[in-house]
């Protein structure tokens, strides 16, 4: 496939067969870095991922969702290139990334083509909230998020169709926020619904169509291109796929943060802390100056911060030395 051709369009959609999270990050990432706003106007990347969460680039994952729980789910776990909040995805969700020049970056008049498709296609009503979500009597039917660079950008944004709303909140609850304390960007959670709550039998097919049509009526010209993200297409876009997938990316680039556990010692209660920072164990101990027997929390310093790690933390019996 030829990115563009001699009969260049004004824009380009590009429609992703993948439905593997991670390879469709390091896709977005491709075009971020590789469209040329010179030979086209914009760009529009559609795509659906098999069930995930994705947390923001300086998001907390062990804050943000059941992080212990995710496997067992089957659902992976990603950290995104744009900041904004947690959201998770299936197949009952359509994603859509604008691209454009970084003086061209507009997220409200994204927001507003997609309102124009579902009104035209699906008498669909829709709005804009002051956080630039778009939502239905109050509820979100979309998130937001985009990343400026210095020449170009992107807004990317979710659309929920029909996704499964058990499984997306069993993904995102979490037990652990209220003991940690950290400065990372925290996810505000609302009210969401799907848009076959409104208009039943609506698949995910039937957006995606209305959408790039819309698309093409508004900037006219534009080709559309389904694509397999593969080297032999978007060369290095597999080792982009494996930033993505490092432990580096997802974990140790979480901003730093103490993670606190009560325990009650006869007439007073004791509070110890682990701080993490680039997924280690950096400190530990207790808050109070009255526990001297600090050397039981040696054995966590330097370690990977993990789920055994928490059990270890949270289970293990802290005695004061007899005097």
């Amino acid at each position: 496939m030829r990115l563009f051709p001699h009969n260049v369009a004004k824009s380009l959609i590009y429609h992703s067969k993948c439905t593997d999270i991670f390879t469709n990050l390091a896709l977005e990432d491709w075009f971020y870095k590789h469209l040329d706003f010179s030979v086209i106007q914009k760009a529009l990347m559609v795509w659906r991922n098999e069930p995930c969460v994705v947390i923001g680039r300086h998001q907390n994952p062990w804050i943000e969702c059941n992080f212990f729980t995710l496997p067992n789910m089957g659902v992976k776990l990603a950290r995104r290139n744009s900041g904004g909040g947690t959201v998770y995805h299936d197949l009952g969700n359509l994603n859509l990334t604008f691209f454009t020049d970084r003086n061209q970056y507009n997220r409200k008049h994204n927001l507003e083509l997609i309102i124009r498709a579902l009104k035209k296609s699906f008498n669909i009503d829709s709005e804009i909230n002051h956080r630039e979500d778009l939502c239905i009597n109050n509820c979100k039917i979309s998130g937001t998020a985009s990343k400026l660079g210095r020449t170009s950008a992107y807004h990317h944004c979710t659309l929920l169709v029909n996704a499964n709303k058990d499984n997306m909140k069993l993904a995102l609850k979490n037990d652990l926020k209220e003991n940690i304390k950290t400065n990372a960007t925290v996810s505000i959670r609302s009210e969401i619904m799907n848009l076959n709550e409104i208009c039943p039998g609506i698949t995910v097919e039937q957006v995606m169509k209305a959408l790039m049509q819309e698309y093409n009526e508004t900037f006219q010209e534009s080709k559309v291109h389904v694509v397999e993200p593969i080297d032999e297409q978007f060369p290095g876009v597999t080792e982009i796929k494996k930033t993505f997938l490092s432990q580096v990316w997802r974990f140790e680039k979480t901003p730093k943060f103490t993670i606190f556990h009560s325990v009650r010692d006869k007439e007073q209660e004791l509070r110890y802390f682990l701080t993490i920072e680039r997924g280690k164990v950096v400190n530990a101990g207790c808050e109070s100056d009255e526990f001297n027997n600090k050397d039981i929390f040696l054995q966590f310093l330097d370690m990977p911060f993990s789920q055994e790690v928490l059990n270890d933390f949270q289970t293990v019996t802290f005695v004061q030395p007899t005097k």
